[in-house]
């Protein structure tokens, strides 16, 4: 198993977050619990080689090979498999408020999605898909669609500072920015601003503290460091124990200790530790 990433366009450096290629001689681990966690980022998948099923909210959704698909922000885990076979993804990890001047979709109407683009993006999502899996090899089609993700860009350009502004600041603080802080410094609304996230990221700026203030410890095991060498910084950011071990189990799937003890995840930690 292999997880390489490439070069984002600097054109698309304040919107495209990761470019990554999984390939595989037998696909995912049968015996891997592959776990995709919550990281506040919309998400392109292209499987030219054989197909990704996901789990998530209680819905089975596949990626058949040779599609492309958008994945909207999810505020939950998805659980992967695929069939025991040579394996080839493309993934696009988008900025948290860096889908949206792209695809210029609402965003609140993908989130927790997984969607096919022809059915999302119309004349571009078929015209995509029909041309990247003719082309040969995993780094030509990155090339192609950063190439398109580009034009269209270009095309449509409508970004917001200020929901750049909050989600910069949240993040930078690891979630910790209160919304009232947010409210405070903007000048804006809790509601208006509940309503600019919405339509920008597709989730609420509270949910988005939550995964980043998740992120942080969920990077400290792909860093695999043992659990309990960052237990003391957990009361920086949650309120107790039962808090931090109730919002790991919302985003994974699993209790802190038994995820970090008992889960491989090993496609998941690699994908994260970009």
């Amino acid at each position: 198993m292999k997880v390489a990433f490439a070069r984002p366009r600097p054109e698309l450096g304040a919107h495209v977050e990761a470019v990554w290629i999984f390939e595989s001689d037998s696909g995912l681990p049968p015996e891997d619990r592959t776990v995709s966690a919550p990281n506040g980022c919309a998400r392109l998948i292209i499987p030219y080689e054989n197909s990704m099923i996901s789990t998530a909210n209680g819905q089975v959704e596949e990626g058949r090979e040779k599609g492309v698909y958008f994945v909207g922000v999810r505020d939950g885990p998805a659980f992967l498999r695929t069939q025991p076979k040579k394996t080839g993804i493309v993934g696009i990890d988008f900025h948290p408020c860096g889908a949206f001047p792209i695809f210029g979709v609402p965003m609140a109407e993908t989130t927790n999605r997984h969607l096919a683009v022809d059915a999302l993006l119309g004349k571009w999502g078929r015209q995509v898909m029909d041309k990247v899996h003719d082309l040969k090899g995993a780094d030509e089609k990155v090339d192609f669609i950063q190439t398109q993700l580009l034009r269209l860009l270009q095309r449509n350009k409508e970004q917001n500072p200020v929901v750049e502004f909050c989600v910069a600041a949240l993040r930078a603080s690891s979630g910790r920015t209160s919304v009232s802080d947010l409210e405070q410094t903007t000048g804006y609304s809790r509601r208006y601003l509940g309503l600019l996230f919405k339509h920008h990221v597709g989730v609420a700026p509270k949910t988005i503290a939550e995964i980043f203030r998740f992120q942080k410890f969920y990077q400290i095991w792909a860093q695999k460091r043992p659990y309990d060498a960052f237990a003391q910084e957990i009361y920086d950011h949650y309120h107790d124990q039962s808090h931090f071990t109730k919002e790991f189990k919302r985003m994974t799937g699993f209790p802190p200790l038994r995820f970090s003890r008992g889960v491989t995840n090993e496609f998941g930690r690699r994908l994260s530790l970009r």
